[in-house]
């Protein structure tokens, strides 16, 4: 079962989604200046063509998708084993501290990412980028992929 939520006003949207089985999915499809609350486990999360979106959920089973959006903030209150955000500018994932080790990233075509998480060791929170500049080179015969110094 998929639920779609769709929103375009001029004002901040708040909502609150209930989820009552886990293998339902939540589409959000061009919402604007929308905070969407999701309540209980599902499957995933897609965002698309959305802009100055917050999505807040509690666990997905899948992942948590993000394409052609702009300016999003997306919080995983429990796990979310992946996150894949594709042409997208502007996107903050704040991951729980059952997520941190478990969860995976996968981008393309993005800018301005980046993950919060609660350090333990130190006992405060963190934000770090995802790089968006390789190094490439030509080794034996091989293509090598390093992140750019930019980010050491």
């Amino acid at each position: 079962m998929s639920i779609v939520h769709r929103s375009s006003f001029p004002f901040q949207l708040y909502t609150t989604v209930i989820v009552t089985h886990a293998h339902f999915v939540v589409n959000s499809y061009k919402c604007e200046n929308a905070t969407i609350q999701i309540k209980g486990k599902l499957k995933s999360v897609t965002l698309d063509s959305c802009s100055k979106c917050n999505v807040i959920f509690e666990s997905a089973i899948s992942s948590c998708e993000v394409v052609n959006s702009k300016r999003v903030q997306i919080q995983s209150t429990g796990i979310c084993p992946s996150f894949s955000i594709d042409k997208t500018d502007g996107c903050l994932v704040y991951l729980s501290k059952e997520a941190t080790s478990i969860t995976n990233f996968v981008t393309s075509k993005s800018t301005e990412m980046n993950i919060s998480w609660f350090d333990e060791k130190m006992q405060e929170q963190k934000e770090a980028p995802i790089p968006e500049q390789f190094v490439h080179r030509l080794v034996n015969g091989s293509i090598t992929s390093d992140v750019s110094d930019l980010y050491h």
